[in-house]
């Protein structure tokens, strides 16, 4: 389990709905009312290795958590499985925005029309909808010009900018490779249009190369601006790999979008978070695909190590105060 996508659905009729859609028990049920809102947490999930394709695919799993990520409901069966060729060795995180009643979850496909053909393979950004994380809308690679080069870490924004909406993405070849790019569209689902980078990673002495991209859809702010969560990562010396989590602001009145960045905001520290789990993990990892506003705190579900998923919070205000008090 890993690099889950989240939102918050306060307690009323959305989340009335949702119970019902989730067929939970009248005791789930009163605990999500009693904590004022449910958070449905989409997570990846990867089973055994595919010797034939030399991969562990991953499907999508979907988990029902309090505001303050205590576990009500975990589905037993995937609820999005990669049997679709554009997804045939995986579905891998997952990025979920609201937008007026549905659920609009870029997540990169990983793909191969042959799978024996380790040469051929893919990771494009895909879409899928959904009104309740149960019945789906698999909609396959998006529209636009975003797949002239292997592309992942899709986060759509919450509103639209000047009656655009905008999509962070990073191209893992070409110009700004490894760096967030935008990309616009007249509607939540594309067609997109690359925009070119707005976030590069700075050099840093301890480590060879480092790279960044986008975390979980960024938070408006009003006024065309934003607070992004997103992920720094570096190769040492030794080869090994470090995964961090960054903030930033945007500001899209401006011809440079990125008005200040805080690096890192957190690192692997715990057993947990440095040591990966033998088959499938990664050490040396915090990433996040998701964040949400949860009364005073902004809350981050991620990753640690590639292997389990944790949740951490911040004061929402400070971090603000911080990223604003950044010359």
């Amino acid at each position: 389990m890993l690099n889950p996508a989240a939102d918050l659905v306060p307690a009323g009729d959305h989340l009335e709905r949702l119970i019902e859609a989730w067929g939970l028990s009248d005791a789930a049920a009163r605990r999500l009312r009693d904590a004022g809102g449910a958070v449905p947490l989409l997570y990846r999930a990867q089973g055994e290795e595919d010797p034939r394709m030399q991969m562990a695919p991953s499907s999508l799993g979907l988990a029902i958590f309090t505001p303050d990520l205590e576990l009500v409901h975990r589905r037993p069966k995937p609820v999005v499985r990669p049997d679709e060729l554009y997804h045939n060795l995986g579905l891998e995180d997952p990025r979920c925005t609201l937008v007026d009643g549905t659920w609009y979850v870029y997540y990169t496909g990983y793909t191969d029309p042959e799978p024996e053909d380790v040469f051929d393979r893919r990771v494009h950004i895909c879409l899928a909808t959904t009104a309740d994380f149960i019945e789906w809308d698999l909609r396959g690679p998006v529209a636009g010009d975003l797949h002239a080069v292997n592309n992942k870490n899709a986060a759509l924004l919450p509103e639209p900018v000047d009656g655009e909406w905008l999509l962070l993405h990073r191209p893992m070849e070409g110009r700004h490779a490894m760096s967030v790019h935008m990309a616009t569209a007249p509607a939540p689902e594309g067609p997109w249009t690359a925009a070119g980078a707005i976030l590069t990673s700075y050099r840093y002495r301890e480590f060879t190369r480092s790279w960044v991209g986008s975390g979980g859809p960024p938070l408006a702010l009003g006024d065309g601006r934003f607070l992004a969560v997103y992920h720094q990562g570096h190769f040492t010396a030794e080869g090994t790999r470090e995964y961090d989590l960054g903030a930033a602001l945007l500001d899209f009145s401006r011809p440079a979008p990125v008005t200040a960045r805080i690096e890192p905001l957190m690192r692997p520290t715990g057993a947990l978070e440095t040591e990966g789990d033998d088959e499938l993990g990664v050490d040396n990892v915090v990433f996040s695909c998701a964040n949400y506003l949860h009364g005073d705190r902004l809350v981050i579900p991620y990753a640690g190590a590639d292997s389990r998923i944790f949740g951490a919070s911040v004061d929402f205000e400070e971090l603000l105060g911080a990223l604003e008090g950044v010359q």
